[in-house]
């Protein structure tokens, strides 16, 4: 019997997700999106579930209301909806997910959009009073740190309750050791690794490495031929390889300028890459030189049939960039990152 589930997403990435939660199983039935949320059915495990690479969060659905309405009434609503939840099914399959273990803590989170004749907090005590109704004994509201959160998402008049059965791990990944400013989510690593259409024969390249991030979420996305990471900085070159051993990825790492790169011509078949957002690095009136030269430069090294996979917030200036050197913009998906809108182009050789 198929189960009801909601993962959450970076906001942009929520229908990139879906496609890698129905590449990994194949019986899921999207239900719909919202903003940062692909809500779908599946027979699936838990522990399939969390395998997924491009979502933040996976959760068991408890309810969820389409005509909650703004009013004060609809605190009832929510404190019934709760009361009927299958809440013995979401606890088994919490304890499955997390190997057996029994929870002895819990504690309810909310998050409001929209106007409402009632406060968020007052719509998460309707669902903390009806789940004390219904939870075993055994287990105790705790008021920071628990084992269970049950998080309510209310928007408008929809409303969403789950069972969060994923932990921090799924969205920071345990590999990952160290971080930089600007270190990218490895979620959106992911999601980019998946969007070069990745095969066995890549020859992968992040020509501005950072942490290693986006090499290391493609190399555990799929099998590849070869993969290679560098950066100007060296203290980021070393902190890539230590990342990159925590999660036992095989890769090359150099100290290099990706502007004058230590590669032959046409020899990788895959660029994918972070552009300096010119925020917490550098500045737009640098990345206007700074993109020139690495368009010239990813041109020069990638293969023909290959594919060019770059994130930035410099929208218009990169695809001028790309236009202007002969480049065809195949794909572009709009998100937030780090609370600030960028997109991904993917872009192939005309």
């Amino acid at each position: 019997m198929s189960q009801l589930f909601y993962a959450m997403t970076m906001p942009g990435l929520e229908t990139l997700a879906f496609s890698e939660v129905r590449a990994s199983m194949p019986d899921a039935e999207l239900v719909k999106f919202a903003r940062g949320i692909a809500l779908f059915r599946t027979t699936s495990t838990p522990e399939k579930l969390l395998s997924l690479r491009t979502v933040e969060d996976v959760f068991c659905t408890l309810a969820h209301i389409t005509s909650l309405g703004h009013e004060h009434n609809a605190l009832r609503v929510l404190h019934s909806a709760t009361l009927h939840a299958d809440i013995r099914q979401a606890v088994a399959m919490w304890q499955r997910a997390h190997s057996g273990k029994r929870p002895k803590t819990w504690r309810v989170v909310s998050q409001k959009a929209g106007s409402h004749q009632f406060r968020r907090i007052d719509a998460g005590q309707a669902v903390t009073d009806a789940l004390q109704r219904v939870l075993p004994r055994a287990m105790h509201l705790a008021k920071d740190e628990a084992d269970v959160e049950f998080w309510l998402w209310l928007y408008g008049s929809e409303a969403l309750i789950g069972m969060r059965l994923s932990d921090a791990t799924m969205r920071h990944r345990r590999y990952k050791q160290e971080h930089l400013p600007a270190s990218l989510r490895p979620t959106v690593a992911a999601a980019m690794g998946l969007l070069a259409r990745p095969t066995p024969q890549d020859i992968v390249l992040d020509p501005l490495c950072g942490a290693g991030t986006i090499v290391i979420e493609r190399c555990l996305l799929a099998p590849v031929e070869r993969a290679l990471g560098g950066d100007i900085r060296e203290e980021a070159v070393a902190m890539a390889r230590r990342n990159a051993r925590s999660a036992s990825v095989r890769a090359s790492w150099e100290e290099w300028d990706a502007r004058a790169l230590p590669i032959e011509d046409a020899s990788v078949t895959r660029i994918i890459t972070n552009l300096p957002f010119g925020k917490q690095i550098g500045s737009h009136a640098t990345n206007v030189d700074l993109y020139n030269a690495l368009i010239q430069e990813f041109g020069r090294v990638l293969a023909a049939d290959g594919l060019l996979v770059a994130l930035t917030s410099e929208d218009r200036l990169w695809e001028m960039m790309l236009r202007d050197h002969g480049w065809r913009v195949v794909k572009k998906i709009v998100l937030v990152v780090l609370g600030q809108p960028a997109s991904i182009f993917v872009a192939e050789h005309v």
